[in-house]
This record gives C-alpha cells, structure tokens and sequence, in this order.
C-alpha cells in the first residue's frame, strides 16, 4: 500500500511540477523548443560552417547531443531547487523525501520526450532515414533518466546544506558541456586518452543514442552492458546518499 501511496504522490507532484513549468501552456512549451534550437543554429554555423567539422548528418548529431545535455542539466537543477522551494512541506509533513526529486526528473523527462518528437519531424525535414535500431531508444532512455536521477538525488541531498552548491554545479554543467562530445565526436579525441575520456557515462549515452537513431549502429553487447551497469550504479550510490542525508533536510533548510 505505502508504493502505491508513493506512485500516486510521485505522479500529483510530476503533473504540478510539469504545469508550472509550462504555466503558459503552448507558449511556454514552444519557448523550451526554441531556446535548444537557437543553440543547434548556432553551434551549427560554427563548428559546421565555419570551421568545417566533417561528421555525416551533423544537424542532427548536433540536436541529440544538445537534447540529452539539456536533459541532465534541467533535472538536475531542477531537482535541487525544488527541494528548497519544498522547504516548508518538508518541515511540516512526514513523507518520502525522495518523490521530491524523482517527480522533478519525471517532469524534465516529459519536456525528453516531446524534444525527441521535434528530433524526428527533423528527420523527416532532413530526409534522414531512421534504421531498425530506433527501436532500442526507450532503452536508452530509460539510462539516461536513470543516470540523471541517480546525479540528481546525489546534488539535492546536498544542497541543502551547502547552497554555494548551485554555482559550482553550474559552473560543472558548463566544462561537463565542452567535455561531453555534444558538438564534436569523440572520433577528435587523441586515442591515448579515448579509454579514460569514455569513462564519462554521458559521452557514452550520446554516443550509443546517435548511432541507433542517425546511423544505425549498435555497439557490441559488452558495451552496452558497460554502460547499462554504469547508470545503474550511479542511481543506486545516489539514492542511498540522498536517503542517508534526509534525515537532516528540515534542520539544514
């Protein structure tokens, strides 16, 4: 009874959080849309145009990368400040902590959803043809929410108590963003280091997404096993973090 209890929560809590954040409804929605297509132009013209990276269907190369990183800076982020904004419900109410974050995630990974909808009106624009291999995506998506929920419960169980938190993650979703092959690929990487540079579970998320959906590939079982394992690992060191530390959320906030 008590997981039903918390589906129900979880879901009241995604369906507000998604209204506020389209509080204007369509506009707001559409504003979401433009501001990672004004990137893609953008980036486009740069790294394309002017200094001419060579890499097949770079429009679309370029708007998976920019989804799936908007996608982890925004629950992220997200996830943090609404356990601050929750700060007097949190004090007031005994109550699974954790439907804070995951109702946050759930939310950012609805705004996924509709942005990948956009990705394959482009495909069908830029006549790009979407191989069998589309069909492993909800796995992939399915990694990504978890990694990022797994990130996000590990930064919110600190913020808390540590609100200079915000900046500094800030600043590491901004070297994390030219650090992560999202405008190049990591072919530019000098192989001496490609072993260590791939140990970034996002990079390999970006990777292994691009190349079912544009290119239509699939690495070898191990690693995508590697990776599955990673994300995994991720959500469970941060969920048991999270837990540890919620405990003294109402005396931090």
């Amino acid at each position: 009874m008590k997981l039903k209890d918390d589906l129900a929560l979880i879901m009241e809590f995604t369906a507000n959080n998604f209204k506020l954040k389209y509080e204007n409804g369509f506009l707001g929605y559409l504003w979401s849309i433009i501001t990672p297509l004004i990137m893609l132009a953008t980036l486009y013209i740069v790294f394309s145009l002017i200094m001419k990276l060579d890499v097949p269907n770079y429009q679309l190369f370029l708007l998976i990368g920019i989804i799936l990183w908007n996608f982890l800076s925004d629950s992220t982020t997200t996830s943090m400040n609404s356990i601050i904004e929750s700060a007097s419900m949190i004090k007031k109410i005994n109550f699974p902590k954790y439907i804070i974050v995951v109702s946050s995630c759930l939310s950012s990974f609805i705004s996924l959803l509709l942005n990948f909808l956009v990705l394959f009106i482009f495909t069908l624009i830029l006549r790009v043809e979407v191989g069998f291999l589309a069909i492993l995506l909800p796995f992939y998506l399915f990694e990504i929410f978890i990694f990022s929920l797994g990130v996000s419960f590990f930064v919110s169980s600190l913020y808390p108590k540590h609100r200079e938190l915000q900046h500094i993650w800030s600043i590491f979703l901004l070297i994390g963003f030219w650090i992560t092959p999202i405008i190049y690929s990591e072919k530019m990487v000098p192989e001496r280091y490609l072993k260590y540079y791939m140990l970034n579970p996002l990079a390999r998320l970006i990777n292994e997404t691009r190349d079912i959906l544009i290119y239509n590939y699939s690495l070898e079982f191990k690693q995508i096993m590697i990776t599955f394992f990673i994300c995994i690992g991720v959500f469970i060191i941060g969920f048991l973090f999270f837990r540890k530390r919620e405990a003294y959320f109402a005396e931090d906030l």
